[in-house]
């Protein structure tokens, strides 16, 4: 039993020495390029972690004095970002971004995605989304009064919540309410792309072979 403890203090140890706080300044939104995923959850003040991998992970910039970017991160690279609130946020050419945990109530934020990649701010539930997938992509979100959804070339925006929705649609893709059982379901449970592909139809019994 001791032995156990010992090694379960070992790996929790390594653990906290595999992440890496990298030093930043005050961001209002956040963008993602070319794969990389992020978590963001909420706390007072502002700090971004590499949760795995080394500091050389990833690219990680702060831009006109307001946009945190991360880009180019390496395979099996994980970043955390905590923060008391955001405005914007955005992925382009694959990745994901996704809120965790409660966040406090806010007015608005803006969330876009482009050539790819998934952005889950169900958690964070603003009063206004405005939304916008470009050439593919996914956002799920849950307003709490009103959803701007714009979808050209591809993509979808699913959302929760009896809100008010104005949505253009344009050379496919969809903005569409998301059914109450899959409300609280984890990211990796919602891929509504599953659901384009249709079902195998059943084999045929074998006729029995005659003597």
């Amino acid at each position: 039993m001791r032995t156990l403890r010992l090694l379960a203090t070992l790996a929790y140890s390594a653990s906290l020495a595999a992440q890496t706080v990298i030093p930043v300044g005050q961001f209002r939104s956040v963008e993602l390029h070319n794969g990389c995923n992020v978590i963001v959850r909420h706390g007072p003040a502002q700090r971004v972690t590499i949760l795995t991998g080394s500091l050389g992970s990833a690219e990680v910039r702060l831009m006109d004095g307001e946009r945190l970017v991360v880009g180019n991160c390496r395979r099996g690279c994980q970043i955390e970002i905590v923060t008391p609130a955001l405005t914007a946020v955005s992925v382009s050419n694959g990745g994901t971004l996704q809120t965790l945990g409660a966040f406090p109530a806010q007015a608005a934020i803006t969330a876009e995605v482009e050539q790819g990649g998934t952005i889950d701010i169900r958690s964070m539930a603003p009063a206004a989304v405005d939304a916008s997938v470009h050439s593919g992509g996914r956002i799920f979100t849950n307003p709490r009064e009103t959803l701007t959804g714009t979808v050209t070339s591809g993509g979808g925006i699913t959302y929760w919540g009896a809100v008010r929705v104005e949505q253009f649609v344009r050379d496919g893709g969809s903005v569409a309410k998301g059914a109450a059982a899959d409300a609280g379901k984890p990211l990796a449970e919602l891929r509504p792309e599953l659901h384009a592909i249709p079902p195998i139809p059943p084999v045929p019994p074998i006729p029995p072979v005659s003597q």
